[in-house]
């Protein structure tokens, strides 16, 4: 029987070896001056060890998945309105994980790991005016030498961050089928090219602020607009950018769309926009969005469908039938029309050159039929960019209308063709996860033809839109889905739902804090590795052979982190299958995770203790 202590240093603290040497704490060699005999049928097992946990967090998949939330703040009864099925709001799922770290175990520093909640809540914040500001840092007591925990500090862009980010020249894509163009946009007007080509152009390099927002476009100025004066089919709107086009179609619409079904409206083509107003075939103005119409189908698709705005008590164009923008009356001097953002409200107006006025089309209000004015904005559709759409004719074919305003936010890292750079219908639609919780969302009553009795959510005292912020730690059964949250404890909380701020800055930025300090224990339990030996043993989790022979579950004392020592109550005595004597001159030692990552959590000095024997024969 041998006893054999290994240890990659001499004592705690600072080790002179250098990082990344054969002497690091969770992976050292003890070389022997002298050869070691293992005799024949020897078998090994734990001793004891001895190691240091230095602080960092540890995660992975065990304890990384949280959600957060923007929108309406729902009642903890499960009962009370607001619930989640009145919200226009999803809970979006982060993970401390990125995809570098796929099937690892990944070990920070508190400061780090602050870093890491921030890049990773910014990566999964959707609504356009809370982009890139989402802030993360570590929390310390008044003398900063304590760590508490993190503070989380959401905010969001009012209405004075937004600029007039206008597409820049060629700034507008196909938006129909992806091919190539009938359109130009040179100097901020869009222009027709091809004779009886239908075009449709999108711009993606912002999205257009949802906070006193203004999308304006001249459709007649007697020079460079003249779409309206042309006598063609034309239209203005807002959308969220799909990259996908539609199995067995060449065009672009989400999968869950009836496509063609205009219900009463009369466009000779029939593409998708969120919201949008036109001219139709008959010189008719009509307003139109993208709604869930439960009659049609199976119930569980959108379609475009009127908005009718004539019926619309405080419009300024109030009748029993549509505007006729070829001969109504003051037809002309219609020379812009114009989206204008107001938090989930969204007004359309006719600028009247003659009067110099805007007149009201369409927007929320309360007292008025929802039939009437526009479906929420929702997260499906927050990230919102403008489309311009020029009818098909044969004589004009160069009708022209320009861009004159589009209130962005000015990011600089904003990309809807790129996961979690766009919006969170974008986001899904280019990650397996798919859309069917957009669908989910688009299904609510809110946004049904029969069901919309939602008070619209319009703009704070800050000028930002009326939401709250929630964090979701821990599944929960209020703000659903959050399947598979877990990381309740490494982030600080004791609760399930985190929805009242520790400090309310402003309106429109909010500070939560870890409710207790973070446990810093890893969730996965470590193994002692003996490496250069012939043990068999098979590590099913990841179904390989293995060079464990020891488990160290939980530690048996009250420390979490600093120095903690071992011991198992009885040891496990591993064959080395050696049917001769093995002449041993160093013993390499590692300590690992279950998926075989080494632990490198370990600092200072660690200490192992082998137990070798040669294994007792079996009676008879």
């Amino acid at each position: 029987m041998s006893l054999v202590i290994c240890s990659n240093q001499e004592k705690d603290g600072t080790s002179e070896r250098q990082k990344g040497s054969i002497y690091n704490a969770w992976s050292f060699r003890n070389p022997l001056s002298s050869t070691m005999t293992i005799p024949a049928d020897a078998q090994v097992a734990l001793q004891s060890c001895k190691v240091n946990v230095d602080g960092r967090a540890v995660f992975s998949r065990n304890n990384h998945r949280f959600y957060h939330y923007f929108g309406d703040k729902l009642d903890l009864d499960g009962t009370t309105a607001p619930q989640i099925e009145d919200s226009t709001s999803y809970p979006a799922i982060t993970t401390l994980t990125n995809e570098n770290d796929e099937g690892q175990v990944v070990a920070l520093g508190t400061d780090d790991l602050a870093i890491r909640i921030q890049e990773q809540i910014r990566s999964t914040t959707y609504h356009p005016n809370c982009k890139e500001l989402f802030e993360c840092s570590v929390l310390r007591n008044d003398d900063s030498s304590d760590f508490l925990g993190y503070s989380f500090n959401f905010k969001q862009n009012a209405s004075n961050s937004n600029v007039n980010n206008r597409p820049a020249d060629n700034g507008f894509e196909d938006f129909y089928t992806g091919e190539d163009p009938a359109f130009t946009y040179i100097d901020n007007v869009f222009k027709r090219t091809e004779q009886n080509e239908f075009c449709t152009g999108i711009a993606t390099a912002q999205p257009f602020s949802l906070t006193n927002g203004s999308f304006i476009v001249e459709i007649n100025n007697g020079s460079f607009a003249n779409v309206n004066s042309s006598g063609v089919e034309w239209q203005v709107g807002l959308s969220r950018y799909i990259n996908i086009p539609r199995t067995g179609e060449n065009r672009k619409y989400p999968p869950y769309t009836v496509i063609g079904d205009m219900g009463e409206l009369d466009f000779t083509e029939d593409c998708f926009m969120d919201f949008g107003i036109g001219r139709d075939n008959d010189g008719n103005m009509r307003c139109f969005h993208f709604i869930n119409d439960p009659t049609e189908g199976d119930g569980n698709n959108i379609m475009r469908r009127e908005v009718k705005y004539y019926s619309n008590g405080n419009g300024s164009f109030q009748d029993t039938e549509p505007f006729d923008l070829a001969n109504g009356s003051d037809a002309a001097q219609y020379t812009k029309v114009g989206f204008f953002s107001e938090g989930e409200n969204l007004a359309v107006k006719l600028y009247h050159n003659g009067s110099t006025e805007w007149r009201l089309v369409t927007e929320f209000d309360s007292g008025q039929d929802a039939s009437t004015y526009f479906k929420p904005v929702n997260q499906a559709c927050w990230c919102l960019h403008p489309v311009l759409v020029v009818g098909e004719d044969d004589t004009d074919f160069a009708c022209t209308m320009r861009v004159e305003e589009f209130s962005g936010l000015g990011l600089t890292d904003y990309d809807p063709k790129t996961a979690n750079k766009g919006g969170w219908y974008e986001t899904l639609e280019l990650v397996s996860r798919g859309t069917g919780r957009c669908q989910e969302l688009e299904n609510r009553a809110w946004n049904t033809t029969t069901g919309n009795t939602r008070d619209y959510k319009l703009l704070n005292a800050s000028g930002g839109v009326n939401y709250s912020f929630v964090i979701i730690p821990e599944q929960s059964n209020i703000y659903t889905p959050t399947f598979g949250a877990n990381a309740r404890q490494i982030l600080g909380f004791n609760q399930q739902i985190v929805d009242v701020p520790n400090t309310v800055v402003s309106p429109i930025s909010v500070i939560f804090q870890s409710s207790k300090v973070p446990s810093l224990t890893s969730s996965m339990a470590m193994f002692v590795k003996l490496n250069n030996f012939g043990q068999s043993v098979v590590n099913a989790h990841n179904g390989n052979p293995s060079k464990i022979i020891a488990h160290l579950p939980r530690f048996d004392n009250t420390q979490e982190t600093g120095r903690l020592y071992f011991e198992p109550n009885q040891m496990v005595f591993i064959d080395l299958n050696n049917p001769a004597p093995i002449q041993v001159n160093e013993f390499d030692i590692s300590f690992s995770y279950i998926n075989e990552q080494y632990a490198t959590i370990l600092t200072g000095q660690s200490i192992v203790a082998l137990y070798f024997r040669k294994k007792p024969r079996e009676l008879s």
